[in-house]
């Protein structure tokens, strides 16, 4: 999953109105190395360049009034 992807997936949600967006929570659980590159982007997309980035295990963002929530994948 890349953001631009994601961007994608979000709109297509976002713009169908067969879809009812009010309490809808999406949930990607991400392999470890896409999760780190995932959370690091939308950390620096909503927070100064000079922010301290602190990798998390779980975190969550708004995009277009959707929730969603990105977990990291426990390795096997």
């Amino acid at each position: 999953m890349t953001y631009e992807k994601l961007i994608e997936t979000i709109s297509e949600i976002v713009e169908n109105e067969a879809i009812t967006k009010e309490g809808l929570i999406l949930v990607y659980e991400l392999t470890p190395t896409n999760h780190k590159k995932m959370n690091e982007h939308l950390f620096y997309k909503s927070n100064d360049a000079t922010a301290k980035f602190t990798p998390s295990d779980e975190f969550e963002v708004e995009l277009g009034g959707i929730l969603v929530k990105f977990i990291k994948k426990t390795e096997d």
